[in-house]
This record gives C-alpha cells, sequence and structure tokens, in this order.
C-alpha cells in the first residue's frame, strides 16, 4: 500500500479489477479536472492483468503527493472495500465522488461543481451519465418528500456524497441476507443508505460520466440472461438492497434546498387547500417535480393530442412504471398520448416500450408523435390485425397479440382507449386478451375505458373468474381501472 495522508476537499474512490484497456483513460480524466483538491484512493481489487502496474505509474505521474494506492491480495468487491478501505479513511475530505476504473469523467468542471453544492449544504450530488456505445442514463431528481427507496435507481453515475454520512452506515447494509459481501448491486448498497440519513441533495442534470457499457468482464456482459445494463444477480441483489430498512432521517430537507432541486419556490409556500382547491395543488406540485425529473415530458405533451393525460395520471404511471423493475419491458395500446409519456419516463434506460396498432394509419400517426417529440430509442412499433375477440357474453375487436409471441412478458401494460376509434367494449377484453403476455413475476395493466362505467364492469367480471389479482378504479390519478397481480 501506497498512501500520503492529508486532507483535501474530495476523496475519488475507485476500485478496478482488471481493466488494464481502461484505466489510463479513467485517471487522465480525472487528471483534467479544474478542482485540483482532491485525493485519489485506488483500489485494485486482485487484478490477473497489469491493471495495478499501471494505475500505480500513473497515480505517482498525474496525482503525487495526492494519493493512496491499495492492492488487494484477493479479491472484495466494492461492499467490502467501502467497508475496509473508504470507510476508515472518510476523516480524509469533506465529500467523496465514486469512479470506476473503467469509467471516465468527461466535464472538466464537474467536480468543482459538486463542491459548490457542498458549500452550500448539500449532502448528496450526482450527475447523469453516457455509454460509451451512446446510450444516456436515467438518473434524476429525486423527491425529498418521498423515501428515497421508493422512487428507484435515479442516482448511479457520477454519484458523491457529504464523507461523514458513510460514517453512519451500518456493516450489515454492504452484506446479503446471507451475511456476505454484495458482489453485484454494490453501488444500490452504498448509496441508499447515505439517502436515507438525508433529504438536502442536489442532481445536476448534465452527462458528467462515461460509462464503459462494453467491458466484456461488466457482470451484465458477462450473464446471458441480464436485462440492459444489469445481470441477473444484480437485478436479485438490488431489489434485496431496496428491501432493507430505511436509515433514520437525520437532516431533513430545508425549503430552499428543496425549492432548487425540484421546483420554483412557490412549491414550498404554497399550501396545498387553496383558493382553487387542493386537488389542483396536487397537479401542479406533480407537474413541477415531474418536469424536473423527466424534462421531455413537456415535449411529449405538447404532440400527445386531445385530452392529454394530467399531472397526476402520470404520476400514478410512473409508479406503475417502475413498480415491478427498474428496467421495465412495457406494452401499449391505445391513444398515443399515453404512449409518449411512457416514452419519457423510461428515456435513457434500458427499458422497452412496445405499441400494439391495428392499422398502417396507427402506426404512421405514433411514429410521427414520437419523431415530433424527439422519442424514438428503445420504441417498438407492432403493427397487427384487428381481430375478434370473446370474453364471457362481449365481443369486440382487439389487437391480435400473436405477433408478440407467449413467450414475451410485460411489467406494465397500458391500454388507453380514450377518445380511440376501440369500440367501448373493447376495453373489457383486455385482460383475458393480454393474460398470456403478462409476467408471472408480478405486473400492472392500466386501463383507460371510454368511460367510467365500462372500467367498473371490466373490474367486476374479471374479479368473478379471476384469483390473486387485485382491482383498483379511479387508482391513475383520479381515473381508469389498476390491475395488479402478484405482491
Amino acid at each position: 500500500m501506497t498512501e500520503i495522508a492529508n486532507r483535501a476537499k474530495a476523496l475519488i474512490f475507485m476500485t478496478a479489477r482488471d481493466c488494464e484497456m481502461y484505466v489510463r483513460q479513467s485517471l487522465a480524466s480525472l487528471s483534467r479536472q479544474t478542482h485540483d483538491d482532491l485525493h485519489v484512493l485506488f483500489v485494485d481489487d486482485c487484478s490477473e492483468d497489469d491493471t495495478g502496474i499501471i494505475a500505480a505509474a500513473l497515480l505517482n505521474d498525474l496525482f503525487l503527493n495526492r494519493h493512496t494506492f491499495i492492492r488487494n491480495d484477493a479479491r472484495w468487491g466494492k461492499s467490502r472495500n467501502v467497508w475496509e478501505h473508504l470507510r476508515p479513511r472518510t476523516n480524509m475530505a469533506e465529500f467523496i465522488v465514486i469512479l470506476d476504473g473503467d469509467d471516465q469523467v468527461i466535464i472538466p468542471t464537474i467536480i468543482e461543481q459538486m463542491s459548490r453544492c457542498y458549500a452550500d449544504g448539500q449532502d448528496v450530488v450526482w450527475t447523469n451519465f453516457i455509454t460509451d456505445g451512446g446510450g444516456i442514463g436515467g438518473n434524476g431528481a429525486l423527491d425529498p418528500n418521498l423515501s428515497p427507496r421508493r422512487q428507484g435507481w435515479k442516482t448511479s453515475h457520477l454519484f458523491s456524497f457529504r464523507a461523514s454520512l458513510l460514517d453512519n452506515v451500518p456493516e450489515g447494509y454492504l452484506r446479503d441476507s446471507a451475511g456476505q459481501w454484495y458482489m453485484a448491486a454494490c453501488d444500490i448498497a452504498l448509496a441508499l443508505p447515505i439517502l436515507d440519513q438525508t433529504r438536502r441533495y442536489e442532481f445536476i442534470p448534465v452527462n458528467a460520466h462515461r460509462y464503459t457499457a462494453t467491458n466484456p468482464y461488466s457482470h451484465h456482459n458477462l450473464d446471458p440472461q441480464s436485462r440492459g445494463l444489469n445481470s441477473t444477480a444484480q437485478q436479485r441483489s438490488a431489489q434485496e438492497v431496496f428491501n432493507k430498512p430505511p436509515l433514520p432521517l437525520t437532516r431533513p430537507a430545508k425549503n430552499a434546498t428543496a425549492a432548487r432541486v425540484l421546483a420554483p419556490a412557490s412549491v414550498e409556500s404554497r399550501p396545498l387547500a387553496t383558493a382553487v382547491g387542493a386537488g389542483q395543488a396536487w397537479q401542479e406540485t406533480a407537474s413541477e417535480i415531474l418536469i424536473a425529473g423527466y424534462p421531455t415530458l413537456l415535449d411529449a405533451q405538447s404532440v400527445a393530442g386531445r385530452d392529454p393525460l394530467t399531472p397526476m395520471q402520470i404520476w400514478a404511471l410512473r409508479r406503475a412504471t417502475f413498480q415491478r423493475s427498474e428496467t421495465p419491458n412495457i406494452l401499449h395500446i391505445g391513444a398515443p398520448r399515453s404512449a409518449l409519456v411512457l416514452a419519457s419516463l423510461i428515456s435513457g434506460l434500458e427499458a422497452g416500450l412496445n405499441c400494439l396498432c391495428i392499422s398502417p394509419e396507427q402506426v404512421a400517426d405514433i411514429e410521427a408523435r414520437f419523431i415530433a417529440s424527439g422519442q424514438t430509442d428503445r420504441i417498438s412499433i407492432i403493427e397487427t390485425e384487428p381481430t375478434n375477440v370473446s370474453f364471457e357474453n362481449v365481443s369486440a375487436i382487439f389487437p391480435d397479440t400473436r405477433p408478440i409471441g407467449e413467450d414475451v412478458k410485460f411489467d406494465l401494460v397500458v391500454v388507453d382507449l380514450k377518445n380511440t376509434a376501440y369500440p367501448a367494449e373493447s376495453a373489457l377484453l383486455a385482460l383475458p386478451a393480454l393474460a398470456n403476455n403478462l409476467s408471472p413475476r408480478g405486473f400492472n395493466l392500466c386501463v383507460f375505458a371510454e368511460d367510467r362505467a365500462i372500467e367498473e364492469l371490466a373490474a367486476k367480471r374479471w374479479a368473478s373468474v379471476s384469483t390473486g389479482l387485485k382491482f383498483c378504479l379511479d387508482a391513475i390519478g383520479g381515473s381508469g381501472l389498476m390491475v395488479v397481480g402478484g405482491r
């Protein structure tokens, strides 16, 4: 171990294993930062290639007297490295920045910007990222009024936090239910107990980090069952991490902080019960938070057509979208207004949106709206034929689902028949027609019928012939029917 003990504003925590192809670019990118009051803690996690040799030499060249180099004799994984190497050194810096040895920082001023955020009283600061293949990450702002464990994974790279917060994290939060150190989803295992403790955080909406998704040794590239950037081990560990009880909140948001992160200051000062009614106040609050977290929603709403979704309807769809998975597989049928919203919610993620259309005209219309809103990535438009479907004594047209295939399963299905050419009775066929494509792990089915009476009838009829499902009327922002399968 090589260590130079000096206190700095920023402690850059880097772990690396078998990434000799990338570590030069990673350290070089860090050396270009305009903020030079930093110390690099670099851990070579028992590499079998020349990662450690290259890193040690570059650290001496680029960060002379400003680095600590450690080589493990056995592979520990990031969680144990955090506990053994980072946690004992929290007194070395005001804040800590996490940078893997195969990734790069691509905005030279970003650590300087982070430092200003900490000087303003923030406790956690993060940015968005791009991949080396040009994909854009799905990070965004967090609502300080909600637990971060209820808002999905939005704080990955570039993640930083006030160093003293790590002192309060128990060892068990970095270990799994069997008591073993997490070897997957380690970034989540570190971030969530940090976020639990404070609501003084800030998302800087820039792509400041380049994630090397093509590294052949990354979890998602070693697992043929991976979903996007998440291997099955990462998905399993992430679910367990999210289910841990949150640590006590000791640093609640200040009014000014919450206002800067999420919305204009009027959100904090406006009472919920105003002259326009509490319902309108909730709509306005939801709108401001959603726009902060999903900026493309404005583009989506601008081309949504008739009767666009309200902010509270979008808020409910957001919850349904990510309730089952951080990278959900989604099926949409019907009005383009909700398809455009779904595209905004999953923008930059490895999630998939599949839109089933029953005519060339529908295909052309929804495709044009996606292009007009600037949303075309990871969207699949499937043209099929209308078919006659019967359920009990009801018979009406519904899209033929055979082009999808029974082996394809969806975490979320949205059937939006409001202001469409579908007969009103078509809504009654959504569940029986799509039953084979609903994920056995659990799913949400959201139905917007032409009127509430149809939604109420659907809930009664489906409940009479199904077991294990839950039916909620008016649960999509005060409208629609939500069917919940699984816990």
